[in-house]
């Protein structure tokens, strides 16, 4: 068992039903902001997978017009997310597996999605995900991916505070990539991107709580110097054809 599942299984271990559901009821910024952009395509696509999927919340909101597969390599994760979306009569396909070998047949699905993954992957690894996605993608199919944005001051500076200096604390995900675009990535996969957006400003305020004083330092400089906001996110297409 490597390292990263290690990790990614600790924090679900301490996650309950209750939190996920609450979670689901008031889901983050960001998760509102990635659900909308998916949502943008229900009426052309129907089957969706979430690779990577954690407890699966961003796939519990999305609209019910899509045919819902929540993938992720972590058993106590899919539980987790099974019994939330029982308790919520949510139609939904779980399915524990490894993201780069995954156990479908080529061209199953219209879109596939994940955000707060593909950041923990160098680009050696990134490339062969994108492989994986698009394998599975039909024909002028989307992936779509979300990732924190390292670019921006407000969030580097959160997270090398948690990460290198707190060793952690208040921050329990594993190690992130600084990502752009994914460009090379992108390419070397003969995919297309199609659009990248940023999102969810508010969000990334938030990660100052506990340091409310730079909080309000941030949020002031914000109406002068206009930070770019928390979430990236490339919509990127399996090939040139529009629909």
């Amino acid at each position: 068992m490597n390292k990263q599942l290690i990790e990614w299984i600790k924090i679900t271990k301490d996650l309950k039903i209750e939190d996920v559901i609450n979670l689901y009821k008031n889901p983050h910024e960001f998760q509102v902001d990635l659900k909308n952009i998916i949502n943008e395509y229900s009426e052309i696509y129907r089957d969706i997978i979430e690779v990577g999927c954690d407890t699966g919340v961003t796939s519990l909101i999305l609209s019910d017009k899509f045919n819902k597969t929540l993938l992720d390599i972590n058993p106590y994760a899919i539980e987790l997310s099974k019994s939330v979306a029982d308790k919520l009569n949510k139609k939904v396909t779980f399915v524990v597996a490894d993201m780069f070998n995954m156990p479908f047949e080529d061209k199953s699905f219209d879109i596939v999605f994940n955000s707060g993954v593909i950041e923990h992957f160098d680009a050696d690894q990134r490339t062969m995900l994108l492989a994986e996605y698009s394998r599975i993608l039909r024909d002028n199919g989307l992936i779509i991916i979300g990732f924190p944005n390292h670019y921006s001051l407000p969030y580097r500076l959160a997270y090398v505070l948690h990460k290198k200096v707190l060793l952690g604390y208040n921050w329990p995900s594993p190690n992130e990539f600084k990502i752009f675009d994914m460009k090379n990535e992108i390419v070397k996969n003969n995919l297309i991107l199609e659009k990248r957006v940023i999102v969810s400003k508010n969000y990334l305020f938030g990660l100052w709580n506990k340091f409310k004083p730079v909080k309000y330092i941030f949020k002031i400089l914000d109406k002068f110097i206009n930070f770019q906001s928390y979430l990236t996110v490339l919509v990127i297409r399996k090939n040139k054809e529009k629909i």
